[in-house]
């Protein structure tokens, strides 16, 4: 079985080497090859990841961030052959032995033509990424559930680690401009659900990937209003337009320009 896997990197040199060996080495019933973008690393991630002969290296400019980066590597995917399957997935993932044998083998049999999401845990083993439902009409609340003893059916995703069938991947738009860095796998898997993929979460973990903390963003309520709203109006933030762009095309315009008020009063109100 055949398996492109595509990735954006920066100047994580350790974990992006950790994940492209722990993937390949890992299951050694797959044939996986990678595509990687590298945004411009100074800590020698392009020079070790050009050592892999099974890793194809695109090179950005270092203002591409997550979002940009996938869509480099999204739109260059269908031009490096065929394959089974495509895997969206983040470097910062420790993946399990045999996680994408079992997560691919087990798709293919019980979930064909589906996207299938593989959820991660954290230290202590509790649900950290995985698939995503609505759990709200309009307003934007979501929940990352897992499967429980079976695929569970979710609304998108997040995209540490997601296999989606080749002749499904080549059909769906890329990521949306409007994004720099987070909302982009969100969005994507909105899309692909609209498109009429389904999309199934897995019930076994397939590694460890610790939530982001809050602590130095914009959600850091010990720092000044001041530097939160900088932090917020970041590309690793929240900017304005490209959540007023989400809440536009995922739910509707009143949610949009209600929710895009709000974590401005939350700052205000040192929430």
């Amino acid at each position: 079985m055949k398996i492109l896997g595509l990735m954006t990197c920066y100047n994580r040199k350790e974990k992006t080497v950790a994940a492209i060996e722990q993937l390949t080495k890992g299951n050694p019933r797959m044939d996986v090859s990678f595509l990687v973008v590298d945004d411009n690393s100074t800590d020698g991630t392009r020079e070790a990841l050009k050592a892999f002969e099974n890793v194809r290296v695109l090179e950005g400019n270092g203002s591409l961030f997550y979002t940009g980066g996938m869509r480099k590597a999204i739109a260059q995917a269908g031009n490096e052959g065929d394959f089974d399957w495509c895997l969206l997935f983040n470097d910062d993932v420790d993946f399990y032995p045999g996680a994408l044998e079992r997560l691919a083998f087990s798709a293919r049999e019980q979930a064909p033509g589906a996207i299938v999401v593989g959820p991660t845990c954290d230290r202590e083993g509790r649900l950290s990424y995985g698939g995503v439902v609505k759990t709200a009409r309009i307003r934007p609340k979501t929940r990352i559930i897992k499967g429980e003893g079976g695929y569970a059916l979710c609304d998108t995703f997040n995209a540490n680690c997601v296999l989606i069938p080749w002749e499904v991947f080549l059909r769906l738009p890329n990521m949306d401009p409007a994004y720099t860095h987070s909302l982009g796998d969100f969005d994507y898997g909105f899309a692909a659900a609209r498109a009429g993929v389904p999309i199934r979460a897995d019930w076994r973990y397939v590694g460890v990937c610790c939530d982001n903390p809050p602590e130095g963003t914009w959600r850091d309520t010990t720092l000044p209003r001041a530097q939160r709203m900088k932090q917020k109006e970041a590309p690793k933030g929240l900017p304005r337009r490209e959540w007023f762009h989400y809440l536009h095309k995922n739910y509707n315009l009143v949610t949009a320009v209600v929710y895009s008020a709000i974590p401005y009063l939350r700052i205000l109100l040192g929430k």
